[in-house]
């Protein structure tokens, strides 16, 4: 037993214990609806007295700690889910945003679709079956046709204008993703001075704790704290993002974000941002561990469900102006309607090293395959020099932008190029061999604009189904025209020839010229052809050319559907999961009305002890005769 004395010191203990249990309900109380809190609880230990052989003398209670109220495997499984859900979500709002651009506004009952201007223009050439001669319903079926090239052309722009959306995203991620890591180290800073005293951060802890729920918002979040040897020093906290480090204790490792000059899809707009790490080292921008809405928003932008050109790497040599001309052979792509690589401005990837590229020409041999020398743009570094060299002689495969296994804008504006430049090869292919109203043969229906000039151009035909060699930057003919490969076409620049949008009478009904004595008596004869191309089943791979469309959307509306389904799910986990989570760190008002009770009657008892304690020390010592 501890002596009267001592007495004194376990009531005065208790009466400390549970003031500060008091005392840190009260705190929990008024931080119920503080976001990010964790509820504190104080453990007690005993305090042991005088040892003897025999007996033990407690010598009351003490403080040991005051924690958080935190499980680890809850929080871990929080962030994972929140990163997967704003992967999501953000993936949702851009599919739906690629439907409202393709199939036309998904929330209105009022559609305009790429189908319904296809469908009309065609319509309006049926019209003309009997009435070839005349001029209104020519007219109307030009017209109709300049609308379907508009409407091609506006949701290319749109696909354009979401990419560029998609792209000021990563950048707004990335300044997020750096200033919740300067607010995280700043809030190292104070833990460490607060815990180095001896003082209690719970609270700085939760802000940090917090800040970490945020960041996971925006990519896939790992933290670890490694405390001090033997309890001296400074803690440890590291966050890491995609496998590297971003905070490590007092220091930011930053991301860098810098606007490319070069192009990794022929439609791609200018100043896609890279992002790298400040110390230098490779941020792998199409890693499926990135997370949340940066992965996301880079897979929208850049996926092209990996169809990115690739090949082996035959030759290198110097061009008439010295720079190096790398010759790529094998290639997966022999065909000019799905070859969606860039014109200029481009990257080579060989074994991990990136070269650019000024331009390239393609030259297909009797069996149609297609050889590609690119010329590397600037001046090569010795090392790159003799890396290539190293390329060529094992045969290392050379692949052109970058694989991205998700179907982003690229992808779309890609399917769409393809589209354009089979369809209007096919027409055109028709109307060549045709005649029009005055007996001249058909010149082509269908076109694309040169950016620099506003001109059409003058296509050449495939020979057996083999494309012509071509180069990737049209030239100026010196008659002023341009000729070239349906390769220049794609869904922004396409149109009508402006020779038969000004002049109806170019459609080539006609099947044969008419003798001299009836020019301008037009039988039809190819309308009939021109008609049927719109049911030609062997255009594409998915049938007739409305087939193709129909397929497009509808696996986009697969994607929509997928990633909505995704985002709801992940909602509900995320709800689940935090209703746990606040189970163990939330604030019960309840409880903490019933704990702050038994630590009123706790301290009360203290009092109490006091009180009798006194009572006994002044009998003792002032009514007690000696």
């Amino acid at each position: 037993m501890a002596s009267t004395f001592g007495s004194l010191e376990i009531a005065k203990s208790g009466m400390m214990a549970y003031n500060a249990a008091l005392q840190t309900t009260a705190h929990n109380v008024a931080n119920i609806e503080t976001k990010g809190y964790s509820k504190q609880t104080v453990n007690m230990v005993s305090l042991v007295g005088n040892k003897t052989s025999v007996t033990v003398q407690g010598f009351g209670v003490n403080v040991a700690s005051i924690t958080r109220n935190r499980n680890e495997y809850y929080d871990t499984k929080y962030q994972r889910t929140q990163s997967t859900y704003n992967y999501y979500q953000t993936q949702s709002h851009y599919l739906k945003a690629l439907q409202d651009q393709i199939c036309g506004n998904v929330t209105s009952d009022e559609k305009s679709r790429l189908t319904d201007a296809f469908d009309d223009f065609f319509s309006a050439l049926s019209n003309l079956r009997g009435n070839a001669n005349n001029s209104t319903i020519r007219r109307q079926a030009v017209t109709l046709g300049e609308t379907f090239t508009d409407y091609v052309q506006n949701v290319a722009t749109g696909l354009q204008k979401l990419q560029d959306e998609a792209n000021t995203q990563v950048k707004t991620c990335v300044d997020q993703i750096n200033a919740y890591a300067e607010k995280i180290v700043a809030l190292n800073k104070q833990i460490d001075t607060v815990e180095a005293y001896g003082g209690i951060a719970n609270d700085l802890r939760d802000q940090r704790s917090l800040l970490i729920d945020e960041l996971s918002q925006y990519c896939d979040v790992e933290t670890k704290e490694i405390p001090p040897d033997n309890g001296v020093g400074e803690n440890q906290f590291y966050v890491y993002i995609n496998g590297g480090t971003l905070v490590d204790t007092y220091k930011v490792n930053a991301l860098v974000t810098k606007q490319k000059d070069t192009y990794v899809n022929i439609n791609d707009i200018t100043g896609l941002y890279d992002v790298s790490w400040a110390d230098g080292s490779t941020f792998n921008m199409h890693s499926t561990a990135i997370g949340g809405q940066l992965q996301s928003c880079i897979e929208t932008r850049d996926g092209n469900n990996a169809t990115n050109l690739h090949g082996a790497v035959d030759s290198i040599a110097n061009n008439a102006d010295g720079k190096l001309v790398l010759t790529v052979t094998g290639t997966n792509c022999n065909d000019v309607q799905v070859l969606n690589i860039p014109a200029h401005d481009g990257e080579i990837t060989i074994n991990n090293r990136t070269y650019a590229y000024d331009n390239f020409e393609v030259k297909v041999d009797a069996a149609g395959n297609f050889t590609y020398d690119f010329t590397l743009k600037g001046t090569t570094k010795a090392a790159d020099a003799k890396a290539l060299q190293i390329a060529v002689a094992n045969g290392y495969t050379a692949q052109v932008g970058d694989s991205i296994d998700n179907r982003g804008v690229p992808y779309y504006m890609a399917q769409l190029n393809e589209f354009v430049r089979t369809f209007a090869q096919e027409f055109n292919r028709v109307q060549n061999g045709g005649y029009d109203l005055n007996d001249n043969p058909g010149v082509d229906f269908f076109n694309a604009t040169v950016k620099a000039t506003g001109d059409n151009y003058i296509f050449r035909e495939s020979v057996d189904g083999k494309d012509a060699s071509f180069t990737s930057e049209a030239k100026k003919n010196a008659d002023g025209t341009y000729t070239g490969s349906y390769y220049y076409m794609t869904a922004l620049n396409f149109s009508i020839t402006k020779e038969v949008a000004d002049d109806p009478g170019l459609l080539a009904c006609k099947a044969k010229a008419n003798p001299d004595d009836n020019v301008g008596n037009d039988n039809g004869d190819n309308l009939q052809k021109l008609t049927e191309i719109k049911d030609n089943s062997k255009m594409f791979v998915h049938g007739a050319p409305d087939s193709f469309i129909q397929s497009l959307t509808a696996l986009l509306g697969v994607d929509a559907k997928k990633a909505d389904t995704m985002e709801k799910s992940q909602s509900n986990l995320l709800y689940a999961i935090d209703t746990n989570r606040k189970s163990v760190s939330g604030v019960d008002e309840d409880e903490e009305g019933s704990d702050m009770i038994v630590f009123q009657n706790m301290l009360f008892n203290q009092y109490k002890m006091l009180n009798v304690l006194n009572e006994v020390l002044d009998k003792l010592i002032n009514e007690t005769g000696v």
